[in-house]
């Protein structure tokens, strides 16, 4: 596949595995000849296998397959993974309208298995905006406050003697992430940061950006990658503990969007969204949640257990335990073409990448 993603490539993948998450690569085999690949990785808590294989597909790419073979891969995958040793499920997210979906609306009918779908999580929707052909078209395009905002931040930004940077190297990449990692308003991980770092570094085509203070601190840092007329931003951290007043949020994304604009680029992916103001501006790549289950009756008797008791302690009930369990779903099946039924309700899955965009207390305002 010469035209491939950066994301369906083996050092992505490898790159993007947190510590709590094994690999299950489902390699599939016809005459000899390999007909596609589909990454999945099983779920680990406290070291101990969970049994429940995710498998990440909202860009449209879940099976690395020619077009003609996707359903038959997919189909051969998930019998794979259900043959592994104690495997109880497998959780899914993809394009509802892509050859996965109508793969696995035939699913039930060629193997034993328990299906469940719903609408994907709206903190897990990528999302993209489109760029028009000069910046201050851009500008013209935003609400009257956002205009404002967009130029105002960015002016008082330069007036302080700050400075934007269009590159970075990897280890100003590593220091910013580091300093900043505890300066956002949500915080991460030193594990988190980590594997975000080297998630970026695995694509071909990274651009990396930030802002410093005329002082020499970092304040704000993002970073993606490049392919033919599209850019991904896949995280985006800043000093909001400090200059919460500063919107550095908008103000890093203004010179990164002329950048791109500069460059020719026509289509920003914000990886699982994007934070406001931009948020009323992007639109949301759609995606379903499809949870395949073991019809054991012990398997059935858990999610059943814990289906019953939500509505008593639904607040108690993390989302991470929703998505493995897969309370609330609907059990009607896809259709042809995917999609969902009417009576499917959302539920919030634990992250498929690390992506993250994070905002400040002036833009929540905005």
């Amino acid at each position: 596949m010469p035209q491939r993603d950066v994301t369906v490539t083996p050092s992505f993948f490898l790159a993007s595995l947190a510590d709590n998450w094994l690999p299950r690569v489902a390699v599939v085999h016809r005459d000899n000849a390999t007909a596609g690949v589909i990454y999945g990785k099983e779920r680990t808590i406290a070291g101990f296998r969970t049994g429940l294989i995710y498998a990440d597909g909202r860009l449209g790419n879940l099976a690395v397959a020619k077009p003609i073979d996707c359903k038959d891969v997919m189909r051969a995958a998930v019998r794979a993974w259900f043959e592994l040793p104690r495997v109880r499920g497998v959780r899914l997210l993809i394009s509802p309208t892509g050859q996965e979906a109508r793969a696995l609306a035939t699913v039930r009918s060629t193997m034993p298995i328990d299906l469940t779908h719903s609408a994907a999580a709206p903190t897990e929707l990528h999302s993209r905006l489109l760029l028009p052909v000069t910046y201050e078209h851009f500008l013209n395009s935003l609400g009257k406050k956002t205009r404002r905002n967009f130029r105002y931040y960015r002016r008082r930004f330069e007036a302080a003697g700050h400075t934007y940077f269009e590159h970075l190297s990897y280890e100003e990449f590593d220091r910013a992430a580091t300093d900043l990692r505890t300066k956002c308003h949500l915080s991460s991980s030193v594990s988190e940061i980590r594997r975000a770092v080297r998630t970026v570094k695995s694509a071909d085509d990274t651009w990396i950006a930030g802002l410093k203070h005329a002082n020499g601190e970092w304040l704000s840092v993002s970073a993606g990658w490049s392919a033919p007329g599209r850019a991904t931003m896949f995280l985006q951290l800043n000093n909001d503990k400090q200059f919460g007043d500063a919107s550095l949020s908008v103000v890093l994304r203004a010179f990164l969007i002329e950048t791109f604009i500069r460059r020719g680029i026509s289509e920003l992916v914000f990886w699982s969204g994007s934070a406001p103001p931009l948020s009323r501006y992007v639109q949301p790549i759609p995606a379903i949640a499809v949870h395949l289950d073991a019809p054991t009756i012990g398997w059935r008797f858990i999610r059943g257990v814990i289906g019953s008791t939500e509505p008593l302690i639904g607040r108690w009930i993390t989302p991470d335990v929703r998505w493995m369990i897969g309370t609330g779903r609907s059990s009607e099946p896809l259709d042809a073409g995917g999609t969902e039924s009417p009576s499917a309700t959302s539920q919030q899955h634990p992250p498929a990448g690390i992506g993250r965009s994070h905002t400040d207390a002036n833009e929540r305002s905005e």
